[in-house]
């Protein structure tokens, strides 16, 4: 009997030693493949057989400082225009030439697909539906054009303007929330403080519902936010698929910092399918309800609550992250340029002519002011560009890309590139008074991404900036802390790393 069992455990044993050095062949095999079809593109040499050029990521993350974005524009000053990086299995071909990304992302769109490796970290946190497939993360090329069919109507320009005064009435509260910062005469980051007012705008505009972010110092809401997009980085963090991420669902495999990210997440849901249940309540009931996004993506009648809830967090998210960081960014290169902040200054005086209250009409006069945040999105690009997968094999710059291949860009990679701007690292905001006279214009300023699947509010940030810029700017004076920079830090988006801590006092 005995015998029996030790030669039952030992045909498991052997079992499993060939199931491993079964798949440690396969894997080698499949990336001495994957990087011989790959080899004749352009791009730095592997550091390793297995991570590819993940090591050199790393390295110059952790010794140098800077972002992958920082790296990747390195890499394309240094080898061109097109250039392929190895993550473990996965090859990725950039591309950084205006050509380039029309004839893929535009002229060749049919053949891309996204991939759920990549999107699926974001719409679930180790295994835990968060934002799922809302626009952001849907794979479903069929599914998110009818999402995105239907909300387009929320972010029209006619749409905004009717919420016009909420924009209004979200900018004076943060103004109420700023004198108390002059108030309390301490410094502040300007980074978190703007990320309490677009959390506030976002909700109050399209879902008409109060996080209460600005008055209130122990609201759940930013917290939760922050938890939530550090847990996608950290899931990118891991070279797991997002399936096999799913096993930190057990409590054994948790520690306490994945625990607090899968509690964000549920509770971001259970938030969401409250706000929703409510609505529909009251249109069930006949009540009087605003015509704005929750409102589109309930009386649409085709989406599932889960659906619903997965729009509702996509744009509660990400309508709040990209345009605090955009705003920091924007208010750090006004305080560094003197000269642009008193041209911005006459400019309100002249258009706004002493009015509190920022008119829709105002937002079209307000052109230096939309050309400053235009310029700061050129040096610190926020969201990501495409990030798509090929179908078939294509031709890009006499190079075959491989069917399977990744091809993605970056908007830094056209921003910072000396051979588009002059001078670059020049904060000029001028640059796009004439955009009309910038060759390839729209496929070399690309910071709400391009084709498809661009951004789909655009327009609602652009007006939100120009409204709470025009308001602060307005009432109060900004001055960096020392030691303060626009060094960027990566999460899902970019930030500023420095926080653009700053001592504020009120304009005389």
């Amino acid at each position: 009997m005995t015998v029996s069992v030790l030669s039952l455990l030992l045909y498991i044993f052997s079992a499993i030693l060939v199931g491993c050095l079964g798949f440690a062949v396969f894997f080698v095999a499949y990336l001495y493949y994957v990087h011989k079809i790959n080899d004749h593109l352009p791009g730095p040499p592997r550091s390793s057989f297995i991570f590819g050029h993940l090591p050199d990521t790393w390295k110059y993350e952790t010794e140098i400082g800077r972002t992958l974005d920082e790296f990747l524009l390195d890499t394309r000053l240094k080898y061109g225009p097109i250039f392929v990086l190895h993550f473990l299995h996965i090859p990725v071909v950039f591309l950084a030439d205006a050509t380039y990304l029309r004839h893929v992302f535009i002229d060749n769109y049919k053949s891309l697909h996204r991939s759920p490796f990549l999107y699926d970290k974001v719409g679930f946190i180790y295994g835990e539906r968060g934002v799922g497939y809302g626009l952001v993360t849907n794979t479903n090329e069929e599914s998110w054009r009818k999402h995105r069919q239907i909300m387009n109507p929320a972010f029209h320009r006619k749409s905004l303007k009717e919420f016009i005064s909420n924009f209004n009435d979200v900018s004076d509260l943060f103004l109420t929330r700023m004198d108390t910062v002059v108030d309390g005469g301490q410094p502040t980051s300007m980074v978190q403080e703007f990320g309490k007012v677009t959390l506030e705008v976002i909700s109050q505009v399209s879902f008409n519902i109060n996080t209460h972010a600005l008055e209130d110092p122990n609201s759940p809401f930013p917290a939760a936010v922050k938890d939530y997009l550090i847990g996608v980085q950290d899931n990118f963090d891991i070279p797991l698929s997002p399936t096999l991420l799913g096993i930190f669902q057990f409590k054994l495999f948790q520690n306490a910092t994945k625990r607090k990210q899968i509690a964000a997440v549920r509770f971001l849901r259970i938030f969401a399918s409250d706000c929703i249940k409510t609505r529909m309540k009251d249109i069930a009931n006949g009540k009087a309800v605003p015509d704005d996004l929750l409102s589109i993506l309930i009386k649409n009648g085709s989406l599932s609550m889960d659906d619903i809830i997965d729009e509702f967090l996509t744009i509660f998210l990400a309508g709040q992250e990209t345009t605090a960081n955009s705003l920091s960014f924007t208010l750090y290169e006004i305080i560094n340029n003197p000269h642009v902040e008193e041209k911005l200054l006459n400019e309100l005086d002249t258009v706004l002519a002493g009015r509190d209250y920022v008119e829709f009409d105002d937002l079209a006069k307000l052109t230096y002011l939309g050309n400053v945040f235009e310029e700061s999105l050129r040096k610190h690009p926020i969201a990501q560009a495409p990030a798509m997968t090929l179908k078939k094999n294509i031709t890009v710059g006499g190079f075959l890309i491989p069917k399977g291949t990744g091809v993605h860009s970056r908007s830094l990679l056209f921003g910072m590139n000396p051979e588009i701007w002059k001078d670059p690292e020049v904060f000029d905001p001028d640059r796009f008074s004439e955009t009309e006279k910038i060759p390839n214009f729209s496929m070399t300023h690309i910071p709400f991404s391009i084709g498809p699947h661009n951004c789909i509010g655009l327009t609602f940030a652009k007006y939100e900036t120009k409204i709470i810029l025009a308001k602060l700017l307005h009432k109060f004076r900004f001055k960096l802390l020392p030691g303060q920079t626009d060094r960027m830090m990566a999460k899902l988006t970019i930030s500023p790393r420095d926080g653009v801590m700053c001592k504020v006092s009120r304009r005389e």
